[in-house]
């Protein structure tokens, strides 16, 4: 009986699906809302600036594939960060080789916002079955997030 449920157990994992995609250009990091009054509500709001950066994302995982994942999740986000053209070489080579960290904006929280929510009823129902979290930020030649979503388990029944 046991040997049958290991055997359940492997062919379930077999089925789980991996994602990689690569969101080219700059970095936007999730921007506070704003706030506007029309009449007397007040509305909140996401700057255009992060809308537009989260319709990208999600177009840029669309192009790969049109899966929508309702497992429990594994996001990993590497962060690649340009290197500022007035750098010295010798400090270029630094900053390649890591021997100086990316410290730089966006702030590494901003970008899991905006990366979680524009693949919300996307890449999966809810942000709420993202169980694992990897990002790295770190400077290369090129600007681009590369993101991995992976399914690493199932959800609990409702």
């Amino acid at each position: 009986m046991i040997s049958t449920q290991c055997e359940l157990n492997l062919g379930i994992q077999a089925n789980y699906k991996k994602f990689w995609f690569t969101v080219p250009g700059a970095i936007v990091g999730k921007g506070r809302p704003r706030f506007t009054t029309q009449g007397k509500f007040v509305r909140a709001y996401t700057p255009k600036k992060t809308r537009d950066y989260e319709q990208k994302i999600a177009m840029c995982y669309r192009k790969i594939t049109s899966y929508q994942s309702d497992k429990a999740l594994r996001v990993k986000i590497f962060a690649y960060r340009e290197i500022p053209k007035s750098t010295t070489k010798k400090l270029r080579g630094w900053l390649l080789d890591k021997t100086f960290l990316c410290t730089v904006k966006p702030d590494i929280d901003n970008i899991i916002k905006v990366v979680l929510d524009a693949l919300n009823n996307v890449a999966y129902c809810d942000d709420i079955q993202v169980c694992e979290l990897v990002i790295i930020r770190e400077f290369a030649e090129n600007e681009c997030l590369k993101i991995c979503l992976e399914e690493i388990g199932e959800r609990r029944p409702k």
